[in-house]
């Protein structure tokens, strides 16, 4: 039987080994020279999801494929040949998880390894490759995407402890007003602009909050476009296809540029809809309509292709 392309490029790891993160979880990950991979197959195992639909969904972006090898593993029924992440690449993939897809048992464990696990396979092999301290900043723009999210989530966290801790206070400060009523005119007056103050406290942190929350959805790369953004798109498409149209009168072109700006749109941007386009291409394909749309004004003869 021929081999296939995977086993004939297959990187040849120099060490292999079971790597335990937290709460008894363990991870195979490999080493190939100075990089580490983390074999997808028994991640997938472990989440209770398909290894084939993520294997495809990291080749959808262009980011995770670059990091995708395969690498020949030693397995208990002999060589096999498995498609690996390269540790820097694995915060990102555990990201763009959606919890709701993850079997409800094996939720924990997906927080676990979002955790975890770069940090233990990165001190698991920190040793044989001559690493002698722990790296502090993100050593690439997927650790420094997941940082943020992780700080703005921990700012969440506190914020919201915070107001609760208002609110409490809040509480207790009218029970205080309410037995001294009658009594202490002047306490209670004091009590009565305190408790205003409190309100207004509280109103302000509870609009910082949903703010934070915002940011942080904005932030995260697997979100997608708003059902506003979704329209302010599709007008702007539509204007567009009105502005070709216009121009093309009287050139014997009958053409669609309404069908024909969307086919382009898609594929641009990998998209089978312009409704499942991420937060960050959304940004992307707006600037690129923005200069077709200044390209027009300039040109009486403006092609599909566009600008770029």
């Amino acid at each position: 039987m021929p081999r296939t392309r995977d086993e004939t490029t297959a990187l040849i790891p120099t060490d292999q080994r079971q790597v335990v993160l937290v709460e008894g979880e363990e991870v195979l990950a490999v080493r190939v020279a100075q990089d580490i991979y983390l074999p997808l197959n028994p991640l997938c195992e472990a989440l209770g999801i398909t290894p084939h639909g993520q294997v495809a969904r990291i080749r959808r972006d262009e980011v995770m494929a670059e990091r995708l090898q395969a690498v020949r593993l030693e397995t208990p029924g002999g060589p096999q040949v498995m498609q690996c992440l390269h540790l820097e690449a694995v915060p990102l993939w555990l990201a763009g998880l959606e919890p709701s897809r993850v079997k409800s048992e094996v939720r924990p464990r997906l927080v676990t390894f979002k955790r975890w696990v770069r940090q233990k396979v990165w001190e698991a092999f920190a040793a044989e490759i001559g690493w002698s301290q722990r790296v502090t900043t993100p050593a690439s723009a997927t650790d420094a995407a997941l940082l943020s999210l992780e700080q703005v989530a921990e700012l969440g966290r506190a914020l919201t402890t915070l107001a609760e801790q208002q609110l409490a206070y809040q509480q207790d400060q009218t029970a205080a007003m309410l037995a001294v009523r009658g009594t202490l005119s002047d306490h209670e007056q004091r009590l009565v602009v305190q408790e205003e103050r409190m309100d207004r406290a509280a109103q302000v942190m509870g609009a910082t909050i949903r703010e934070v929350r915002a940011l942080k959805d904005r932030l995260d790369p697997g979100n997608v476009i708003t059902d506003e953004q979704a329209a302010e798109l599709q007008e702007t498409i539509k204007a567009i296809a009105e502005e070709l149209t216009r121009q093309s009168a009287g050139s014997g072109q009958q053409k669609n540029y309404y069908a024909s700006l969307f086919s382009e749109l898609h594929r641009r941007f990998r998209v089978s809809t312009y409704k499942n386009l991420s937060i960050e291409k959304y940004e992307r394909a707006m600037a690129w309509l923005r200069d077709y749309d200044a390209a027009l004004g300039r040109s009486q003869h403006a092609s599909l292709e566009g600008p770029g």
